[in-house]
């Protein structure tokens, strides 16, 4: 039974939800807004590392530095999310230094109490009072973790960078295929750039003066606006000289904006882009660019507008309905400055077939709202395109529209257009100047010279490819070094974070064996330090918190410390010999796990006598078996599973079940797109509780009853209480409500006779019969609830209406909801709920 147990695929998800835990993993930001975070995959990951029985020391190492392993793997990048998934936040006025070490600081605890068992944060301020743990080693172990191209700033968006696109497992094979060649072309497209030098400067010795109408195919383009003109027939605005191009613009002094005719009406239905150069002011605040929309249809059309820190493009289609998408991690767009927005779609009415690049990048994208919903209606208006309603002391100096999606490689030559332009237009005899002539390579390169010509095409349609694999799959954020520096930090005065005194280089505490000379000093150095033979914790600190999974207390009490203050072991040579055990076993899970399920202690009866619990009250001594009330996620699958509702897929984006109403409004900011709760359908409400959706400012309601933590922290041991509480979620939540009705609609379905339906109900949900007291128990509730419900009979429907599968309209409306009633009984005794 043990190895069937061990071999199960949902071995993995029972052991993984300790471990999500301790890694604090969550489906939402945390801070602030509390945004959706795309990190599933993570989850995802630790649930097969534990069915594929991964040794403790491969399972660390890959979460701690699997983007630093030798030719890091997708899988090994993805377990880096271990220490992604802190809590993160947008706030406005944030100070960002301090938020760095807000989060380091978050990221070493985290570290070291899972695999030191040490409270090293308490060294933040001033030495560690009771352990033997200085400043510099906490600030020395914070250093691992800063080195990271992580922002600070999480820009309220699911992908905050570094991310991985996670390609289905089918998909998977085509992915590196297509990453492959285009990482080849990418190669490619470098050395023909060297090699067309000599082509290039005979085509500029034979090169004719041209007009240059536009960066795209003529025919592509459906819009350019004539700057001239549209300052010309406006009185609030006036024509500057764009510094970049030597050029005209149309410079707006007021919120005041200029109105262009004729503008194309835009098909919901058919792909187009839109690519403007524009001057964004210094100031924080909102800019709208360019607006198509008929105010008095509630906005319908489409804007384009610009943030202190964001761009977007917004389809509204009818009762102002809208699908939109924000370009959010714009360290390329500058105030102050000149820029290019080219914001594409690709005619599918979808959020995701919206994209954006800023001055020739490609921008990660999210869409806003509560619901992404498909856009309907139509977005094509007769009303004037306005252009700089809301650009104050902005100015444009292009705007062209293509009917088609732009490419990246076209996005870069939009984005030089200016520049490109000028030069084609200038006196081909004389010599260009280095701008003039860099301008002129770009465009020979892109529509002249075939060989880059070829390898573009190519490289476009493998990004269409690309795009559509990367669509079908997910994204998780992972871990990734910086290069051009090396892991430090500074010995803050009092913990204070613009209080910096001496630098101190990535290390671990001096009280501990010393890292050697051949290991790295970064997160892979770390990993590697762990798992030395000398380490006096690790292996203790990991056998103990298994054990703890177990028997539901560690052998060490205080499972997150190891110090002076925390608990010392009951039976210390027996945390010794684990501990050895596991490390020379090769740090084997499965093993330790099996061992502990066949011992002698596991074993025994949990039945005890007046003598032990006098002299063992809390059962330290393992006098007996175990007794613990469940967590509260095997109380809800344990009823799924009996009733026959639970759903065996395995991994996949998180669900959400039923929960009461207004809980996540209750503390949800305006603008959150996890403000409201709506609830799944189908499948989604009976998937393991290790699925559901964990919005770390309001976790699941019925879950947090029972002790489960928010995951705003590391928490490597759950309190344990018992309330009434949780008597009312296990009696009154439509989960279980649901699941008791389905029981007692199979057990009436397989025969009319109560003593055989009682024995089909307490034998899915008790695995035995009712002793004799016990049936009769049953049949006086039994009786008692047929007698109200036979006189109450819209009581009884609307009892069970409860849950979205419908009941048996067939069998006896008052047995039923009596049966129900007496089934949640049941589910309800202690030997259900405890272990």
């Amino acid at each position: 039974m043990i190895d069937r147990y061990l071999a199960s695929p949902h071995f993995g998800e029972n052991r993984a939800r300790y471990w999500l835990d301790a890694a604090r993993y969550g489906d939402t930001h945390g801070i602030h807004v509390d945004n959706y975070r795309e990190i599933w995959p993570y989850r995802d990951w630790v649930i097969q590392a534990y069915n594929r029985n991964m040794s403790y020391d491969r399972f660390s190492t890959e979460q701690l530095a699997g983007d630093l392993l030798p030719g890091a793997s997708l899988d090994q990048r993805i377990a880096t999310g271990f220490i992604r998934c802190g809590t993160t936040t947008n706030e406005a006025g944030l100070i960002e230094d301090e938020y760095a070490e807000i989060y380091a600081k978050d990221k070493a605890e985290t570290v070291s109490a899972v695999y030191l068992g040490l409270t090293t944060g308490c060294a933040t301020c001033h030495n560690h009072k009771f352990d033997p743990l200085t400043q510099k080693d906490f600030y020395s172990l914070g250093a691992f973790f800063r080195n990271t191209t992580q922002r600070v700033m999480d820009d309220n968006v699911p992908d905050t960078p570094p991310v991985v696109v996670v390609p289905k497992p089918e998909d998977r094979d085509a992915w590196a295929k297509t990453q492959s060649r285009l990482s080849a072309i990418r190669a490619g497209l470098a050395q023909a750039a060297k090699d067309a030098d000599g082509q290039f400067g005979q085509w500029l010795s034979r090169r004719e003066k041209v007009k240059a109408e536009s960066p795209l195919e003529e025919k592509a383009q459906l819009l350019a606006v004539d700057v001239l003109a549209a300052a010309k027939d406006s009185k609030t605005s006036d024509l500057i000289d764009s510094n970049i191009t030597g050029r005209k613009a149309i410079h707006f002094p007021k919120n005041e904006g200029v109105e262009v005719k004729d503008a194309p009406k835009m098909d919901a239905d058919k792909p187009f882009s839109i690519a403007v150069a524009f001057f964004f002011p210094k100031a924080e605040q909102g800019y709208t660019i360019a607006a198509h929309t008929n105010p008095k249809e509630k906005n319908r059309g489409w804007s384009l507008e610009i943030g202190a820190r964001v761009a977007a493009l917004r389809l509204i289609g009818d009762g102002g309905r809208s699908i939109d998408v924000r370009a959010a991690h714009l360290e390329q767009l500058k105030h102050g400055t000149w820029n290019t927005i080219v914001a594409t779609y690709d005619g599918s009415r979808k959020q995701a077939g919206l994209g954006m690049y800023i001055n020739g990048r490609a921008i990660p994208t999210q869409g806003r709202g509560n619901v992404v919903q498909d856009l309907n209606g139509d977005i094509g208006v007769e009303t004037p395109l306005v252009l700089g309603k809301n650009l104050a002391d902005g100015a444009i100096t292009d705007l062209r529209i293509f009917n088609r999606e732009v490419s990246e490689s076209e996005a870069r030559i939009i984005s030089e257009w200016p520049a490109i332009s000028t030069a084609l237009e200038a006196d081909p005899s004389a010599t260009p100047a280095p701008a003039e002539r860099e301008a002129l390579l770009k465009w020979y390169l892109a529509r002249e010279y075939a060989p880059v010509k070829d390898l573009v095409a190519e490289q476009n349609k493998l990004n269409v490819e690309a795009k559509m694999l990367a669509r079908r799959g997910a994204v998780s954020l992972v871990m990734e070094e910086r290069a051009d520096s090396k892991p430090k930090a500074w010995i803050l005065f009092r913990g204070a974070y613009d209080q910096r005194r001496d630098e101190v280089e990535a290390g671990t505490p001096a009280i501990l064996p010393p890292m050697t000379s051949s290991m790295p000093k970064n997160r892979l150095g770390l990993a590697q330090w762990l798992f030395t033979d000398e380490h006096p914790l690790t292996a203790r600190v990991a056998v103990n918190r298994m054990w703890q999974e177990i028997f539901g207390i560690g052998l060490t009490k205080t499972a997150e410390d190891f110090g002076s203050q925390g608990e010392p072991p009951t039976h210390k040579e027996l945390l010794d010999w684990m501990a050895v055990d596991f490390r020379q076993n090769g740090w084997d899970m499965k093993r330790f796990y099996k061992q502990i399920l066949m011992s002698a202690t596991y074993r025994q009866t949990a039945a005890t006598t007046p003598l032990k619990l006098e002299k063992d009250p809390e059962n330290r001594l393992l006098s007996r078996g175990i007794r613990f009330r469940l967590d509260g996620e095997i109380v809800r699958d344990y009823a799924l599973a009996a009733t026959g509702l639970l759903s065996p897929q395995i991994g996949g984006p998180s669900v959400r079940p039923y929960q009461p109403e207004g809980v996540w409004e209750a503390v949800a900011m305006d603008g959150s797109n996890t403000r409201y709760y709506k609830r799944d359908v189908g499948d989604g409400l009976y998937r393991r509780t290790m699925y559901t959706f964990w919005k770390r400012s309001a976790p699941p309601a019925s879950m947090e009853i029972f002790n489960a933590p928010t995951r705003e922290s590391c928490t490597v041991r759950r309190e344990r209480t018992d309330t009434p509480l949780q008597a009312l979620v296990t009696m009154n939540d439509i989960q279980f409500v649901e699941a008791a009705r389905e029981i007692a609609g199979r057990a009436m379905q397989t025969s009319t006779d109560f003593e055989a339906q009682l024995d089909f109900i307490t034998t899915r949900i008790l695995a035995r019969p009712l002793a004799v007291k016990e049936r009769t128990i049953a049949k006086k509730s039994f009786s008692s609830f047929r007698t109200y419900y036979s006189s109450h009979e819209g009581d009884a429907l609307k009892f069970l209406a409860q849950g979205e599968r419908k009941a048996d309209p067939s069998l006896p409306q008052a047995e039923y909801a009596a049966l129900t009633m007496l089934t949640n009984q049941l589910l309800n005794l202690d030997e259900v709920l405890n272990k």
